[in-house]
């Protein structure tokens, strides 16, 4: 499996336990290799492969032109971002078998991702044929393909998070070809109490059971009664986001359990062993 994070910053090779990584896959647990995309890196690989002209340094006259290219012109720079995956994603092992089973792209904002996955075809209007249309057309063929890849949504249990969410969701249905995976709620709160264990907690908290309370249970009393007060509170607030998002999505929404500790390997098997006893 291939895990591909688009904005690089590293966020995503720490939270499988390993340093940031660049532009060529590391294996970071096993089976698992991550990449992280530039798309200056991208561009010089696309001269390579295709054009065979070698790397330059940034001291050479024509990188201040490569520079605008690969960096600041959208439609090109989005293009060698996708166009990089979808190299990975046709990249085979000597008996033709693919080198990924799967390619997972922590990808940008919402705001962010549609001109990215239309690049292609965007360009291509521009592009008559030749060798650049050819591979315009392997791109958009592949982000469009319903059994190769799916677009998956992610939101939190918020107003302007579901809002940009499902904005995404009705772009992507109305006016692309882009098949849509299932719908991830992030950092998603269940209820830590019942009503019965709310009124312990609440006992608990009154000052004529307080002192009695702390003889049998010790000190911190208090900050158990104000995290179960913050847990209920924080499921209430967004359950009726969470209920919008799920009513007005036309995919399942997946709910990823808040795990309050550090990113990194620990913290994600525990959301992975969290999300495994739900399912």
């Amino acid at each position: 499996m291939l895990a591909v994070e688009v904005d690089a910053k590293g966020d995503l090779a720490e939270a499988l336990g390993h340093p940031p990584v660049g532009f060529r896959p590391v294996v970071v647990q096993r089976n698992l290799s991550v990449i992280a995309l530039h798309p200056e890196d991208s561009f010089q690989e696309y001269l390579a492969i295709f054009f065979k002209i070698p790397r330059f340094t940034r001291l050479t006259p024509l990188a201040g032109v490569f520079d605008f290219v690969a960096t600041g012109v959208p439609g090109p720079r989005d293009m060698l971002m996708v166009g990089k995956i979808a190299h990975e994603e046709r990249r085979r092992e000597t008996d033709r078998r693919p080198v990924w089973d799967l390619i997972v792209v922590d990808a940008t904002s919402s705001g962010e991702i549609l001109p990215q996955l239309t690049a292609a075809r965007s360009m291509r209007r521009l592009v008559r044929g030749g060798m650049l249309g050819s591979q315009l057309d392997f791109v958009d063929a592949m982000v469009t393909n319903h059994r190769k890849t799916a677009l998956c949504i992610t939101a939190l249990a918020e107003e302007m998070p579901v809002a940009e969410a499902l904005e995404l969701h009705d772009e992507v249905v109305e006016h692309t070809e882009i098949g849509l995976g299932p719908c991830f709620l992030n950092r998603t709160l269940a209820s830590v109490s019942s009503p019965r264990q709310r009124r312990l907690v609440e006992l608990l908290a009154d000052a004529a059971h307080a002192q009695a309370a702390a003889q049998v249970l010790g000190d911190g009393v208090e900050g158990l009664v104000a995290g179960v007060r913050l847990a209920d509170a924080l499921n209430r607030s967004g359950q009726p986001f969470a209920r919008r998002l799920a009513a007005r999505m036309s995919v399942p929404v997946v709910a990823v359990p808040l795990v309050a500790a550090r990113p990194g390997l620990a913290t994600t098997r525990a959301v992975a062993a969290s999300m495994e006893g739900e399912g």
